[in-house]
């Protein structure tokens, strides 16, 4: 994926988790709201300023082709196998459920509004891409994987067991630490994993959910190094910061966010020079 691409996106995934904070959420897990319109131009308008903005500073350090095109994708498999993809697929599936979450009165509700803001989501991403074929090209892949990341919020929305399964992400200390400085973290792909994080408590039955502490969580991930290295694929436990004890606002708002983010825990990693434990993986 054209580099433009990797980084815009990735910063819309951080972007798009922090303005997810502020939308209300019921309960202990993630729920599907109706939004007033007003509400929604404004999310909207916010995340798609930031898309902007974001774009047209990496833009800068980029020259123009000569003429729009498509991009050259004829090993898809190598092109999936890039990590930008997880970020693809993260960043439209938040910018889907946050676009559309609000507290919906009925499932109906829940689903219309789920289909709202994934079809939102991804005239974003269509947007984006036609802005790339100036430069290194449109994209029909990363379509591909925005749509299964909008998907997955309308998914979410038709079946409620799945909120309590969330993507999320976590990037390790060393990525902040490069010839970039923090900054550099945004695309410091070999040192951040994408996971999904599942509630196992609300998905156990009730008696097997006793022994199950709430606040604990099971997260699968990967951590993709691209096409020519294995990638680590992680299984592991994480707090769900969502579930930490206070009431305060401001204080909500912030496991809200935390939420979607896989905190520091036991993991088994496994790849393809087989499988090791440790007490702490980010």
């Amino acid at each position: 994926m054209a580099a433009i691409g990797q980084q815009w996106f990735t910063a819309v995934v951080l972007g798009a988790a922090t303005i997810g904070a502020v939308s209300p959420v019921t309960g202990q897990a993630q729920q599907f709201e109706c939004a007033t319109s007003n509400v929604t131009a404004a999310r909207v308008a916010t995340q798609a300023v930031v898309a902007a903005i974001v774009t047209g500073v990496e833009y800068r350090d980029m020259s123009r082709q000569g003429s729009w095109h498509m991009a050259q994708e004829s090993n898809r498999a190598a092109i999936l196998a890039d990590p930008s993809k997880h970020l693809h697929a993260l960043g439209s599936y938040h910018m889907a459920r946050n676009l559309g979450a609000s507290s919906c009165a009925t499932p109906a509700d829940a689903r219309r509004i789920a289909l709202k803001g994934a079809a939102i989501s991804l005239a974003i991403g269509i947007a984006k891409e036609t802005s790339d074929g100036i430069y290194n090209g449109f994209s029909t892949t990363d379509l591909a994987v925005d749509a299964l990341g909008a998907g997955y919020a309308v998914v979410q929305a038709y079946m409620p067991v799945l909120q309590h399964i969330t993507p999320t992400f976590s990037v390790a200390p060393q990525a902040f630490t490069g010839t970039r400085g923090p900054a550099g973290a945004l695309t410091n792909y070999a040192h951040q994993t994408v996971w999904m994080s599942a509630n196992v408590h609300e998905i156990l039955p009730t008696g097997a959910a006793r022994a199950w502490p709430s606040a604990v969580r099971l997260s699968v991930g990967r951590r993709a190094y691209g096409s020519t290295t294995p990638s680590d694929y992680v299984v592991g436990l994480d707090v769900d910061f969502e579930r930490l004890p206070g009431s305060n606002p401001t204080w909500v708002r912030v496991k809200q966010l935390m939420h979607n983010v896989r905190l520091p825990g036991p993991a088994m990693i496994i790849n393809a020079h087989g499988s090791r434990t440790v007490g702490l993986y980010w």
